[in-house]
Order: C-alpha cells, then structure tokens, then sequence
C-alpha cells in the first residue's frame, strides 16, 4: 500500500447491517464520536439511499442478498462484525473480500477497523483499475499491430524501425503503446477518408 494512511472520518457515512439493535446502538455512539454518522438496519439496507461510506455487516447472520455488490467488488470499505468465530461464516467473509473485521466484543477498536478497511479497500480499488487497464489494452494488441504494419507500408520500413516510431508518436502524445497505435491508425482513416472526397 502506497500513501499516507487516513485517520480522520469526521462527516464520513456509515451503514449497520446487525439483527440486535443494542449492537447498533452502541456502534452507531462509537462511530460519532469519530464524526461518522451512522445509521443501523436489519435486515436490508434501505434500497431508496445506497450513499454511505462504510459498511458494517454482521458475520454470523449476513448473508449475500444483503450486499448489493458482486463479491469483492465493494465500492466502499465492508468491515465485518465478528461474533461466533465460525469457519464457515469466517470463509463467507472472506469470500466477500471484508476490508477488516472488528469482534463485538471489542467495539471500542472501531477506529482502527475503520483504518484498516478503508487502506484495503483503496488498495483493492487501485489493484482492480489496474487489471481493467491491462485487460483494456490486451484488447487493443490487434490495432497495435495493424498501426505498426501501416508504417511499414507508409515509410517502406522494417517492422523494429516502425514500432520505434510508433513508441516515439506514444512519448510526444504522451499516450500508452496501444493508445498512440489507435490515434495513428485513426489519423491515417481520416487522411484516406479526406483523399476520397
């Protein structure tokens, strides 16, 4: 993890998926005191206000339909409220990626979980838009060989003197590999398509 660690939550939004309303309660005054305004619920999250920043599922009774999200794919930081220990419920945890656990019995580490989580969860964020860029540009290796293919053709060069051409073109539009091959095979559409008319 890169950065430097966020420590202050005051105007954050939290929400409390747990069955005992004397558990959200005593979250809910935790949480406030750190500036976080929460707001407990059992069994759904209310579907009219999905705006919150932090969500606090109890791992004992939580189950998928509760979480509006794909398994690890929270857009926010899920901490889960740990009871019974039970592997079972301990691996559907894991299985929805939790950012951090806090024990019931120790609500007074909120804050820490709240740390912890919300690091984990920038670093899953980071990780996944830096997969999706390398699926993106995965997709576009076709269009980088068609671009390097056309300056040979256009400068009667080799395909090692093309492709330096093209890393070049990449550097001044200050563009990746793939992205720069896209933009020259389009200038090159566009110079034809004007040669037409």
């Amino acid at each position: 993890m890169t950065g430097a660690l966020e420590i202050n939550f005051a105007g954050r939004t939290a929400a409390i998926l747990h069955p005992a309303k004397g558990v959200r309660k005593q979250l809910i005054d935790r949480l406030s005191a750190l500036g976080v305004v929460a707001a407990g619920h059992w069994p759904t999250l209310p579907e009219a206000d999905l705006a919150f920043d932090f969500l606090l599922v109890d791992i004992d009774m939580g189950h998928d339909e509760q979480i509006p999200w794909e398994p690890g794919s929270a857009p926010i930081p899920m901490i889960g409220l740990i009871r019974s220990e039970s592997p079972g419920r301990l691996d559907w945890a894991l299985r929805h990626n939790f950012d951090a656990f806090l024990s019931q019995a120790a609500p007074g580490l909120i804050y820490s979980s709240l740390v912890v989580a919300t690091a984990k969860c920038d670093e899953r964020q980071r990780i996944a838009m830096r997969e999706a860029e390398t699926a993106r540009r995965a997709g576009m290796r076709q269009m980088l060989i068609q671009a390097v293919i056309s300056l040979m053709q256009r400068d009667d060069i080799d395909e090692i003197a093309a492709l330096k051409r093209l890393r070049a073109f990449a550097m001044i539009e200050r563009l990746p590999l793939e992205d720069a091959a896209a933009r020259l095979l389009e200038k090159s559409e566009m110079k034809r398509g004007g040669g037409r008319r």
